[in-house]
């Protein structure tokens, strides 16, 4: 797939193609798991990160779990 970064955009970006590349996946990723398309588990798998790499990841980002009371009373069976 082609993706088209308005020139602004890009001269933000490294020059390097690969840390390019992982910026804007990770920009992408970031995206769709704080929309709720995806899930944490699924970010990880998609940036090639562990458990604790990916809650590295995503706390350093000032992202944390979508995970609310319905949530805390599902997994407890409340």
């Amino acid at each position: 797939m082609t993706v088209e970064i308005p020139e602004m955009i890009g001269e933000l970006l490294p020059v390097e193609p690969a840390q390019r590349l992982r910026i804007v996946t990770e920009g992408l990723v970031l995206g769709a798991y704080t929309q709720g398309l995806i899930s944490r588990g699924r970010a990880c798998e998609l940036l090639g990160l562990n458990y604790w790499e990916g809650e590295e990841f995503f706390s350093g980002r000032g992202v944390f779990p979508n995970y609310d009371l319905g949530g805390f009373q599902h997994d407890f069976g409340k």
